[in-house]
């Protein structure tokens, strides 16, 4: 997409561009030791309902090995802010279970992987 191009309203709504753009972050964590399962589904309960739908967000992501994925608003053209990337990366880093916690910076969601 070229930035010299002019969208309308409903165009940049389409595109998740301008006012509509959706930012989200990666996380990635490594799991200290060897929980049992259900230690693990355990954890994956509590951080998706004390970090993630207590404070509006969507996870997406894996938790085999390592924990990773990444976190969107949970609402359409809802947006994601520093502070949600803090509380995140707070609750991560209060776990024993996880162990080398990374949080990356703001992105758009939708642009920019490639």
């Amino acid at each position: 997409m070229t930035a010299s191009r002019r969208y309308n309203k409903r165009q940049l709504k389409k595109k998740h561009l301008g006012e509509f753009q959706e930012l989200g972050f990666m996380i990635e964590a490594q799991v200290a030791g060897s929980p049992s399962e259900a230690d693990r589904n355990a954890l994956l309960h509590r951080f998706l309902s004390e970090a993630i739908e207590a404070n509006g967000l969507a996870f997406g992501g894996g938790y085999n090995d390592d924990f990773s994925g990444f976190v969107v608003s949970g609402k359409a053209y809802g947006k994601v802010e520093e502070s949600h990337r803090a509380l995140v990366q707070a609750w991560l880093a209060k776990q024993p279970a996880l162990a080398d916690v990374k949080v990356g910076e703001l992105r758009d969601a939708w642009y920019g992987w490639g």
